[in-house]
């Protein structure tokens, strides 16, 4: 994998002390182990993903619910509600929700929010850029439907916020976007 735009760029950090139980940093460093980091790259990306998406989250109105909800929820719907669903609503809430967040995304602003809603939302994901082209694949377990609402959702958002049509590959349960920048 190729390092993004912004982990390419040298970032300015700073040392801050924090207080906090000990049985809560024990905790912190055992995820951390389990990720493969250290606990400061741990908590760097707790505090990014507070930033960047969780304390948006209630006030765009995502709500948490369950795998096995939602793939049942889908699995009763026809294609045509499916993609209906994401034109018509879903489209506008997240457009809702990228304005809210960023008046005018760039690309790499785009794919980073996606990003961060599949991560948040517990879908396996990978970004990639080469020669300023981004590509998002996206792996999950929802069936054929959620790769359907998935693929409308992104591909309509990307010609509406970007202006851009994204390249668009599905195999099963995986979804590849490509993004020139």
């Amino acid at each position: 994998m190729h390092k993004s735009e912004a982990e390419s760029q040298k970032v300015k950090t700073e040392t801050i002390t924090f207080r906090l139980p000990s049985a809560l940093i024990e905790e912190l460093r055992r995820d951390a182990e389990v990720e493969g980091v250290s606990l400061n790259s741990y908590a760097s990306k707790i505090f990014s993903n507070h930033i960047l998406w969780e304390r948006y989250e209630r006030k765009v109105g995502l709500l948490p619910m369950t795998e096995a909800f939602l793939k049942e929820a889908l699995h009763q719907l026809s294609d045509e509600q499916v993609v209906n669903l994401a034109q018509k609503l879903e489209k506008q809430k997240f457009k809702n929700i990228l304005a809210f967040m960023n008046d005018s995304p760039t690309v790499g602003d785009f794919v980073e929010l996606i990003r961060m809603w599949l991560n948040v939302s517990w879908m396996q994901q990978n970004v990639e850029m080469n020669d300023g082209a981004y590509r998002l694949k996206i792996q999950h377990n929802l069936g054929s439907k959620w790769s359907l609402y998935i693929r409308t959702l992104v591909s309509e958002l990307a010609q509406d916020v970007l202006g851009k049509k994204a390249g668009i590959k599905v195999v099963g349960e995986t979804i590849t976007f490509s993004f020139s920048d």
